[in-house]
């Protein structure tokens, strides 16, 4: 009998355990391969991160360290429920930039200002989510890690990840001495044997009844 041997079908999406578990769970990592932006939406939303957290004493200006590709990276693309965080989609979000649009651009730093106030004042739903994404990218960028590391005390030994260095720096060395003195004993494997019952305990085993499979 001849078996034809071909290249391995596509594993259905529907039928893979997985994908009921995805669904309930935001991308790690966000979502690929990441929104772009217009030229014009990017003029505005680097304009707007510069003035929430100017840049000056050793750290660099949010524009500075593409903190867009942050933003085009964990804001959820049409067609995806934007149901964690920054809780907004991308069609809300760009339809945001779009109104700000060249107007916001062409205008003098206190206009954008007193722009970005208002929208503060009136819309402090989006102003949040957009303020609080602004810190969530610019923290995480490498360069500004590297800045708190060298102009904050504090910040010495910040790092990007979020996993611990563990103990190698803090952990005392061991106290070979007291290693010497403690006494114990032990019985090696070969040595062991199996403990006589004693005949109370023996006597008591034997009692035991079965009824209907339980032991009473």
């Amino acid at each position: 009998m001849d078996i034809a041997i071909g290249p391995r079908p596509p594993r259905n999406a529907e039928a893979d355990p997985r994908s009921k578990f995805r669904a309930g769970k935001p991308p790690i990592g966000g979502w690929l391969p990441g929104l772009a932006f217009t030229p014009t939406q990017t003029v505005v939303l680097n304009t707007i991160v510069d003035h929430l957290i100017p840049g000056g004493d050793g750290f660099p200006a949010p524009s500075e360290v593409n903190v867009v590709a942050f933003f085009g990276k964990y804001l959820p693309p049409d067609g995806q429920e934007p149901r964690w965080f920054p809780f907004i989609g991308e069609v809300e979000f760009k339809g945001r930039l779009d109104a700000l649009g060249e107007d916001f651009n062409g205008a003098d730093p206190t206009d954008q200002i007193e722009t970005l106030q208002l929208m503060e004042q009136r819309d402090p739903v989006f102003f949040h989510r957009l303020r609080d994404l602004t810190y969530y990218a610019y923290y995480s960028r490498p360069p500004v890690i590297a800045a708190i590391n060298k102009n904050l005390e504090a910040g010495k030994d910040l790092r990007n990840s979020p996993q611990p260095y563990g103990y190698s720096d803090t952990m005392d060395d061991w106290n070979d001495q007291l290693f010497n003195n403690v006494q114990g004993s032990y019985t090696r494997t070969e040595d062991v044997r199996p403990v006589e019952l004693p005949d109370a305990l023996r006597g008591t085993r034997n009692n035991h009844k079965v009824e209907g499979g339980l032991s009473v």
